[in-house]
C-alpha cells in the first residue's frame, strides 16, 4: 500500500501547516491580558455589577482572572500543535500524532467550556473556580501519594486556596453526586463536566464523531491503537511486520489537533467582540478546505 504512505511532500506540508496555524492564533491572541471591543459580550462581563462576601464590587479581576485561565489552557494545546509539528516526519506512525491530539484536545475542551458564549459574568468565574478546584483536588492527591506531609501550595494551588477565593467573591461550590453516582464539582447551576463529557462536547461541536475514543486509544498505548502503526510484510501471510507509516490517519490527527485550539479561539473571538480576526479566522479555515483538496484528502476532513 505505498500509495497510502506519509511522503517527504506531506510532511513538509503538514510541518507549514501547524507553523501558520500557531503563529495566527497566536496572533489573533496575544498574550493572556484580552482588551474586549466596544460593546462585546466580554466587554459587559468586565464592567459586571457583582459583589463580593463584603459588599464591595467584584470588578474586572475575576472575569479576567477566568480569561486568562482559558488563554493558559489554549496555549497548553498549542504547544501539542508545537511538538506534533516538530514530531512528525517521513517516518511518522500514527501513534505519536495521536497522542499529541489527545493533549491538544485535553487542553483545548477545557478553554472550550470556560469560553461558552451567553452565560454571563458570574457563571463564568463559577466555571472557572470550578475548573481550578478540580485541578487542586487532583493536585493534593498527587502530591500526597509522593509525601503524605508535603505543603500542596509548595506546588500549586491547593483546595483551601481556592474555597477561601470562592467565598470572598461570594460564591460556594460542593462536590455532588449525579443520577448515574458520579460526584462533581457544583454551584448554581454549574457543573464541573469530566474528562470524556467536555471532549465529546468539544468534537460534537466541531461536527466530528469518536475522536475523543480514538485517540485516548492512543493516550492509553492500547494495542489496537499501537498496530495501526504497523503492517504485515506480506498481507495474508505469517509474514514479520513492518512500520506503516498511513498518511491518512497521521493527517486526521493533524488536522483534528489543529480544531482542538480553533473552536475555543473562535469562541474567545466571539466573546471579545474581534470581528476583523474573525474574518481572518474564517478565511483561514477556508484555505483548510483546499489544502485537503490539493492533498488528496477525504472532503469531509474539510472545516
Amino acid at each position: 500500500m505505498p500509495d497510502k504512505d506519509l511522503t517527504q511532500v506531506d510532511v513538509d506540508e503538514i510541518r507549514a501547516f501547524l507553523t501558520r496555524t500557531c503563529e495566527e492564533t497566536g496572533r489573533w491572541l496575544p498574550g493572556t491580558g484580552w482588551q474586549p471591543a466596544w460593546r462585546s459580550e466580554a466587554e459587559g462581563e468586565v464592567r459586571n455589577s457583582e459583589q463580593r462576601a463584603d459588599g464591595t464590587p467584584w470588578g474586572e479581576d475575576p472575569v479576567r482572572t477566568a480569561y486568562a485561565a482559558a488563554t493558559v489552557l489554549l496555549f497548553a494545546a498549542l504547544d501539542s500543535l508545537n511538538a506534533l509539528r516538530d514530531a512528525v516526519s517521513a517516518s511518522s506512525t500514527s501513534y505519536v500524532p495521536g497522542v499529541l491530539s489527545r493533549a491538544a484536545m485535553e487542553a483545548g475542551a477545557q478553554a472550550w467550556w470556560l469560553l461558552e458564549p451567553g452565560i454571563d459574568a458570574r457563571h463564568r468565574v463559577i466555571r472557572s473556580v470550578l475548573v481550578r478546584a478540580g485541578s487542586a483536588e487532583n493536585l493534593e492527591t498527587t502530591v500526597h501519594a509522593v509525601d503524605s506531609t508535603a505543603l500542596v501550595s509548595d506546588y500549586g494551588e491547593d483546595p483551601a486556596a481556592i474555597s477561601t477565593y470562592a467565598t470572598a467573591l461570594g460564591l460556594a461550590y460542593a462536590k455532588v453526586k449525579n443520577t448515574y453516582g458520579n460526584k462533581a464539582f457544583e454551584s448554581e447551576g454549574e457543573r464541573l463536566p469530566g474528562y470524556t463529557e467536555r471532549a465529546v462536547a468539544l468534537e460534537t461541536d466541531m461536527q466530528m464523531s469518536a475522536g475523543y475514543r480514538i485517540y485516548s486509544g492512543a493516550a492509553h498505548a492500547e494495542l489496537y491503537s499501537v498496530m495501526q502503526g504497523w503492517r504485515q510484510f506480506t498481507p495474508g501471510t505469517a509474514a514479520p511486520l513492518e512500520r506503516w507509516h498511513d498518511r491518512e490517519v497521521v493527517w486526521m490527527a493533524v488536522l483534528a489537533s489543529a480544531g482542538f485550539v480553533m473552536m475555543p479561539v473562535y469562541r474567545a473571538l466571539i466573546l471579545l467582540g474581534l470581528n476583523a480576526r474573525i474574518v481572518e479566522m474564517v478565511r483561514s479555515m477556508k484555505d483548510i478546505g483546499k489544502m485537503t483538496k490539493r492533498m488528496k484528502l477525504p472532503a469531509a476532513w474539510a472545516y
